[in-house]
């Protein structure tokens, strides 16, 4: 989706254009697309704080329109933190209005929860910072 993100502090920032595949209404990017980008850069936000974690809940709030071929600002970080669970916040702008915005509550797990998976491309989280 050509998502390109840097780290801020605890903070990532980072920005997309969408293109022709993600259109849903003429014009107009999928929400679907939308909110796809918001919970797949809320993972790189986890390997910052350190924290593998699941999705346990994602909500998004459509504002504005978003344009296909606009490049858009996303933003994401940590509002709090109570044992497992973390509720984070991810929202999406075009030239500072808000485009979309998500709610997501994430469960933290143990690295061995991705390994069921059969593969072992993950952060080595012990570099990244603390953990459970």
């Amino acid at each position: 989706m050509g998502l390109r993100l840097h780290v801020d502090g605890d903070c990532v920032r980072g920005n997309v254009t969408f293109d022709d595949r993600h259109e849903g209404a003429p014009g107009i990017v999928h929400g679907g697309a939308i909110a796809t980008v918001l919970d797949d850069t809320l993972g790189l936000l986890l390997v910052v704080l350190g924290t593998p974690a699941v999705t346990a809940n994602l909500s998004v709030d459509y504002r504005a329109p978003a344009l296909l071929q606009t490049e858009m600002i996303v933003e994401r970080w940590l509002e709090q933190r109570v044992d497992r669970k973390l509720h984070l916040r991810a929202d999406l702008s075009i030239d500072g209005q808000p485009v979309a915005q998500a709610r997501a509550l994430f469960l933290a797990v143990e690295v061995a929860h991705f390994e069921k998976g059969g593969r072992t491309l993950l952060p080595n989280w012990a570099d990244w910072g603390p953990s459970l």
